[in-house]
C-alpha cells in the first residue's frame, strides 16, 4: 500500500498557506480543541479520502501516519469535522 504521509503533508502545507497563525499548535487547548490549519488540513484530507464523516474519522484515528505528522493524539469527531466543512470555504481552498 502507498503512504499517504506525502499527500498528509501537501494538506497541512496548504492549510498552514491559508491561515494567519500556521505556527500554532495543533491542538493548542489540548484534546479538546483544534488549531484553524489542523481544522483546514483535516478537511482538505476528507476530501481527498472521498469517504463519509463517520468513515473518515475511523480512518484518520487508525492513521498513526496523521496523528505524527499533524503532532495530535486523536482526530476529532465526525460530527466535527462536519461542522468544520460547513464553515470552510472550499472553493477557496480548490
Amino acid at each position: 500500500m502507498r503512504s499517504k504521509r506525502p499527500i498528509i503533508r501537501q494538506c497541512k502545507n496548504l492549510a498552514k498557506q491559508h491561515v494567519d497563525n500556521p505556527d500554532e499548535p495543533a491542538a493548542p487547548d489540548g484534546a479538546s480543541g483544534f488549531a484553524e490549519w489542523t481544522q483546514i488540513a483535516f478537511i482538505l484530507l476528507h476530501a481527498e479520502l472521498d469517504k463519509d464523516f463517520r468513515e473518515t474519522e475511523a480512518w484518520f484515528n487508525d492513521s498513526r501516519a496523521i496523528r505524527e505528522e499533524l503532532n495530535i493524539d486523536k482526530s476529532p469527531d465526525h460530527t466535527t469535522l462536519c461542522r468544520w466543512e460547513q464553515q470552510v470555504d472550499m472553493r477557496e481552498l480548490r
